[in-house]
């Protein structure tokens, strides 16, 4: 019994070291998705073009922490395209719009995800 009462101890005495010493807390809340809009061809005299579109990634930023957190960069990957997004401060408990560039789409099944989140 005294062995069972020691284990169970260790084993949430390593719980909380995990998890308020070794774990990486969260700093940045990030709600995204994609945006396509479509452009047409209104040329009359010109052939019939399959229309044209292109994708950008829109989303939120929270700072979750109790710290500013400044220069904020999200990578994303478009259909392979690389987009980005900057952010100068975030302020904690702050939210921000983002928005990357716009590319243009090879194809029409469009994927996208974070590659990188860097800030100070």
């Amino acid at each position: 019994m005294k062995k069972l009462f020691i284990f169970i101890l260790l084993v949430a005495a390593g719980y909380f070291v995990y998890e308020y010493l070794i774990k990486e807390q969260t700093v940045l809340e990030i709600n995204a998705d994609k945006s396509i809009r479509t452009q047409h061809s209104m040329d009359v005299d010109a052939p019939a073009l399959a229309p044209t579109k292109y994708g950008s990634v829109q989303g939120t930023v929270k700072n979750v922490s109790d710290k500013v957190v400044t220069n904020i960069v999200l990578k994303y990957k478009l259909n392979t395209e690389p987009l980005e997004a900057r952010i100068d401060q975030l302020e904690p408990g702050e939210v921000r719009e983002f928005s990357t560039q716009s590319v243009m789409l090879r194809h029409s099944t469009v994927t996208f995800f974070l590659e990188e989140m860097t800030y100070d």
